[in-house]
């Protein structure tokens, strides 16, 4: 308030009681002694800093939602608190600063899940910092969700390693789409995390995401943050591979915010903290790891969330990192990114049709290149762009061929029965047939070669695909 003239009032803490008497007061400067935690100007302008008071329990705040109009939200995210405060003491975060838990009654928060599931809203995101830090409520949440069915998507904060074998269970007979997990590792470095008192076991959490992902019905995040305490651009590139190992739906890169109030901040001398004066007070550099670095990993991240979090390139990201095209996944994305620096790619935007094509190109003259190329062109396909980007090689049999074999009702009953009652100029419309190596679709189905010419046909159409020989 002393830097900001313009500032007049500062609230601190939990607002809602303090933000209803402060509106309450209207311009009464009288009024304003009265609201705990409340720091304003008198008329001699003053800074005044009001002591602040016990917050209202959890359970006497207002059902934020209950007046709303929901159909304005059915396609946006609706944000819901049943947990205040964390049991961690994380260095980089505000919700270390305030110890302690404060939870809604389990009563209310399904009879508020239950108003979001029959409003038909698209997804509800918890913002509860440790979701299942009490293990027995978290699992009778999950239960009365999955009991409880409709089609509202449901997004939780979880702590890995405090899962159990029990919770994996019940989450078994989740449908697919109900429950998706952001699990935060952070880093895999234990200086690391004792620096930033973080105390989870790493170990454990990759048992229990691995069972997670192997259930194939929760949608997994895992996140990691760069510019921690004494991880170096080498021991984040440790932590990257191992936790992108585990194949999750989505794999999140933060920077570290040295926010005011944490004790990170307070530690900025011990570890020479270089970041942004203004908020989000984003890292530069620190003494571990360069700002050159952090912008190398800044450009990889970008790749990271169009590539692999989109889950456009799945099958030829898999088949890259498996066959060690690059000694890690890290090095992959490390050396994709210097392409796209290279090329001027990262200043314009660029469509999903394009991407497919840079990863192709990317690996042109590389002796497996016709090999990543059909993964690729699999992608495209498999995610029902039945017309490939302009540029991509299109190796469709010829159009009286086709014709020909969709006018064969075998064919359509065997490889296209969706299609059985359609005319060969509809089905036409609605297929995209492309030969693909025999190595490829070897790879594929997971048995030897089908033909021996050297190249193989497949069909795709919207939802699905089948190799014809």
């Amino acid at each position: 308030m002393k830097e900001h003239r313009f500032c007049d009032f500062i609230i601190q803490g939990e607002a809602e009681d303090k933000l209803k008497a402060l509106l309450k007061s209207g311009d009464n400067l009288q009024k304003f002694f009265q609201v705990p935690g409340l720091c304003y100007r008198n008329l001699a302008g003053e800074i005044i800093e009001n002591p602040d008071a016990e917050p209202a329990p959890l359970n006497q705040l207002v059902f934020p939602y209950a007046n709303v109009d929901l159909d304005r939200l059915k396609n946006k995210i609706i944000y819901y608190e049943t947990i205040r405060g964390c049991p961690f003491a994380c260095s980089y975060c505000l919700s270390s600063t305030k110890p302690g838990l404060k939870l809604l009654d389990l009563d209310r928060v399904l009879s508020e899940l239950d108003f979001f599931i029959g409003a038909g809203v698209k997804q509800v995101k918890l913002v509860d910092r440790t979701f299942n830090c009490d293990l027995a409520r978290a699992k009778a949440i999950f239960k009365h969700l999955i009991k409880g069915g409709g089609d509202t998507n449901f997004h939780f904060e979880m702590t890995g390693d405090r899962i159990d074998d029990e919770m994996i269970d019940l989450l078994k007979t989740a449908p697919p789409g109900l429950i998706q997990f952001e699990i935060g590792v952070q880093s895999t470095s234990p200086d690391t995390l004792t620096a930033i008192g973080r105390k989870i076991s790493v170990s454990r959490t990759e048992e229990h995401v691995k069972k997670l992902l192997d259930q194939d019905n929760i949608h997994i995040h895992l996140d990691l943050i760069a510019g921690l305490p004494h991880e170096s651009y080498e021991l984040f590139k440790s932590s990257f591979n191992q936790v992108i190992a585990l194949r999750p739906d989505m794999l999140q890169l933060g920077f570290l915010k040295c926010l005011k109030g944490t004790r990170i901040r307070s530690q900025a001398d011990l570890h020479d903290y270089q970041y942004a004066s203004f908020a989000p007070y984003e890292i530069i550099s620190n003494k571990y790891i360069s700002a050159k670095e952090l912008y190398q990993l800044r450009q990889i991240e970008v790749l990271v969330d169009r590539y692999f979090n989109s889950g456009a390139f799945k099958d030829s990201l898999a088949f890259i990192f498996t066959a060690q095209i690059y000694p890690t996944p890290f090095d992959f994305f490390e050396a994709f990114s210097i392409y796209w620096e290279s090329c001027g790619y990262y200043d314009l935007g660029k469509s999903k049709e394009q991407l497919y094509l840079i990863l192709s190109d990317f690996f042109a003259g590389h002796e497996k290149s016709q090999l990543i190329g059909d993964w690729i062109k699999f992608d495209c396909l498999a995610q029902g762009n039945l017309r490939l980007p302009i540029g991509m090689a299109d190796t469709s049999p010829a159009k009286e061929w086709i014709f020909e074999f969709l006018k064969e009702p075998q064919n359509i009953k065997k490889y296209l029965a969706r299609f059985v009652n359609l005319a060969p100029k509809k089905i036409y419309t609605q297929v995209k047939f492309q030969y693909f190596s025999t190595a490829f679709l070897s790879q594929l189905s997971g048995q030897a070669a089908l033909s021996h010419d050297g190249q193989g046909l497949m069909v795709f159409y919207e939802g699905g695909f089948e190799i014809i020989n």
